[in-house]
């Protein structure tokens, strides 16, 4: 509760009270603090983010993840993000395309929606801790198997015991892969 003094000094306690006052000030009593429209933020989704980098490259930002854990993330590309035409995940079939599969992060499916987007579904495995990037990239279907899309996914891996990350829309934890213990076991093993 806030309490003026006005001119003869006496507190003022009540709420009729202090509202006479600021009205006398010239001043509204709603005790809201106000900004101006320039200090006004909209209100954070929590979608992933996609960014392009240029016309073949892609920055896919997936927010915070924890380690040892595996997710299926979901994402669309628009046309506009794909220029180079249609795209295929590598696969052993593909010569040169083994060379280049990433056993982190790997496409699951991918298909075209009707209004032109592509749908793909990919596999995430958060191996270590603090920043993480993992490459994807996107084949041309034509014979050369050309790179068409480069897509990179950036994360955020907590550690063990450093809470659980809200994931993004779109990602989903599928399964939790225990490290091993190694030579920190404090096991003797059988006599």
């Amino acid at each position: 509760m806030w309490s003026v003094k006005n001119s003869s000094n006496a507190k003022l306690s009540t709420e009729a009270e202090l509202s006479a006052v600021f009205q006398q000030m010239g001043m509204k009593p709603d005790h809201h603090v106000r900004f101006g429209g320039e200090a006004l933020v909209a209100p954070k989704d929590n979608n992933v983010i996609i960014q392009q980098l240029d016309d073949d490259s892609l920055a896919i930002h997936l927010g915070f993840l924890q380690v040892g854990h595996r997710y299926h993330i979901s994402i669309f590309l628009s046309p506009a993000m794909c220029p180079n035409g249609p795209l295929q995940g590598p696969s052993s079939d593909v010569g040169s395309a083994t060379a280049v599969f990433n056993p982190n992060c790997h496409l699951l499916s991918m298909s075209q929606c009707e209004d032109g987007r592509w749908h793909l579904n990919v596999e995430y495995f958060a191996h270590k801790e603090k920043l993480m990037k993992e490459d994807l990239l996107l084949l041309s279907p034509d014979d050369n198997h050309n790179i068409s899309l480069k897509l990179t996914f950036h994360a955020r891996v907590l550690g063990r015991g450093k809470g659980t990350p809200l994931l993004r829309n779109g990602i989903h934890s599928v399964g939790v892969e225990l490290e091993d213990e190694g030579e920190t076991s404090d096991w003797q093993g059988f006599d």
